[in-house]
């Protein structure tokens, strides 16, 4: 890998209405020998929180090889012509200018890249993560949606006492934590339950990273 090929995945792609990086897996790695018959990994980072991991073939290797798995999923979440820079960027531009990565790559590909006033689990000490968990566990009662369910501390708000917490069934929590140490009354903490990861960012996380930026 060379400080070219850093500098690319660095660079911020002005596109009208959202401006990204791009990833691409045969710049960090042995240049790929076939460009126009093989797949590879590429990630797109929005910088709004959002972060897709995508699945790329080209159009020749997808003629030859089955485009869906055991579960009839499409396997390929993107098809391009050839493994370029360009081909690929060309290809994210259109898939936005036609509404949006949400609405026609599959789902899976989002995942969350939390940025200020977000912070991470995987950036605290675990002293802090017990710290919170053992707070909310004081707080919640039987009337709380978390009462007798399993979840994961994924993230904080550094700019106030928010914690985001990830179900196993996917759904996206955020609880605002009160630190009275003791079983809150019905209503508190105050706790906003959220379908899935990308209605967390769309009606939450986005508004909240926008607001600490301005």
């Amino acid at each position: 890998m060379n400080s070219e090929n850093i500098s690319l995945s660095h660079k911020i792609i002005q596109h009208p209405t959202t401006p990204y990086k791009l990833w691409l897996e045969f710049e960090e790695t042995t240049p790929w020998d076939n460009i126009t018959n093989d797949f590879a990994n590429i990630g797109i980072d929005t910088m709004d929180g959002r972060y897709y991991g995508v699945n790329v073939w080209t159009r020749l290797y997808a003629e030859q090889n089955s485009t869906m798995d055991e579960n009839g999923n499409q396997i390929p979440d993107m098809i391009v012509n050839i493994l370029t820079r360009e081909c690929i960027q060309n290809s994210i531009d259109k898939i936005l200018n036609d509404g949006g990565i949400e609405k026609v790559l599959n789902p899976s590909t989002f995942n969350l890249k939390f940025i200020d006033p977000y912070w991470g689990a995987d950036e605290m000490e675990n002293s802090t993560i017990n710290s919170l968990l053992n707070e909310l566990n004081l707080e919640l009662n039987r009337h709380n949606p978390l009462h007798e369910t399993e979840y994961e501390l994924i993230a904080r708000k550094v700019n106030n006492d928010d914690i985001i917490l990830k179900l196993k069934d996917g759904r996206m929590v955020v609880v605002h934590l009160t630190w009275k140490s003791i079983e809150e009354i019905k209503g508190y903490p105050i706790t906003r339950v959220y379908k899935n990861d990308i209605e967390f960012w769309t009606k939450e996380m986005s508004k909240d990273i926008n607001d600490y930026i301005n």
